[in-house]
């Protein structure tokens, strides 16, 4: 859709919403820890938490959070338990579980971290094809945004089921690369590797990805919140 459809398709459910009762109702969201963005362990829930419920509460939506292993919250909003979890990328198979908006909560800066001792000279963004090409071996979470695409340009990749478990096999010398969000990482290194985190570097961005909330087809009120959502995050 153009960006003149897009206009008036939110003018369109902004004047609907304007001229019938609006009356405060609460859903409950799945999400998992992924501090800074998403933590239970900050007053304001992170700073993906406070964009949602802020649009949210613009559209008279009031939202609590329930927080679950990560592949449990996707699991349980597309059966329906839960309406809706946040913050996901894109795919092509969650697009056929899931409602997605045009509109991103955020974007997402991904680098590289690596042990400075294995390059003392640094290393540059790389993408997935130059890291094959340089023969790098890269330590990937099972399941994440890069799942696929790392094996489909036949980079050398050991996957494994934890972050934690990744931190161990970069700082251990087991994989060269790490791929993670900037912000992200800076947290996980201090948290998994105390102060052996002063030994890992990392690159500039090399991918900046948009994270989205998924809406559950099979909740009832799942395409509601989606609308609401594209109404309200497209006046901010």
């Amino acid at each position: 859709m153009n960006r003149i459809g897009s206009f008036f398709c939110c003018w369109a459910v902004l004047i609907f919403l304007r001229t019938t009762p609006i009356r405060s109702e609460t859903f409950t969201f799945a999400v998992g820890e992924w501090p800074p963005y998403i933590t239970s362990q900050s007053p304001g829930l992170g700073s993906h938490t406070q964009t949602v419920k802020r649009i949210f509460d613009n559209a008279g939506i009031d939202l609590e959070f329930e927080f679950l292993p990560w592949q449990r919250s996707m699991e349980m909003t597309k059966n329906g338990t839960f309406p809706a979890t946040f913050s996901w990328s894109f795919t092509k198979e969650r697009a056929e579980d899931f409602y997605y908006s045009t509109l991103s909560i955020d974007k997402i800066r991904y680098v590289h971290f690596y042990r400075k001792d294995r390059f003392p000279d640094g290393l540059g963004p790389l993408n997935f094809g130059m890291l094959r090409h340089q023969g790098l071996s890269v330590v990937a979470v099972k399941n994440y945004w890069y799942d696929k695409p790392l094996t489909k340009a036949g980079v050398n990749v050991h996957f494994v089921v934890t972050e934690e478990q990744a931190w161990s096999m970069l700082f251990h010398k087991r994989a060269d690369i790490y791929i993670e969000s900037l912000q992200v990482g800076e947290i996980q290194k201090r948290e998994f590797l105390g102060d052996d985190a002063d030994n890992i570097a990392h690159t500039g961005p090399f991918r900046e990805i948009p994270m989205f909330i998924l809406f559950s087809k099979a909740h009832p009120d799942g395409r509601k919140l989606l609308k609401l959502w594209e109404a309200y995050a497209a006046l901010n």
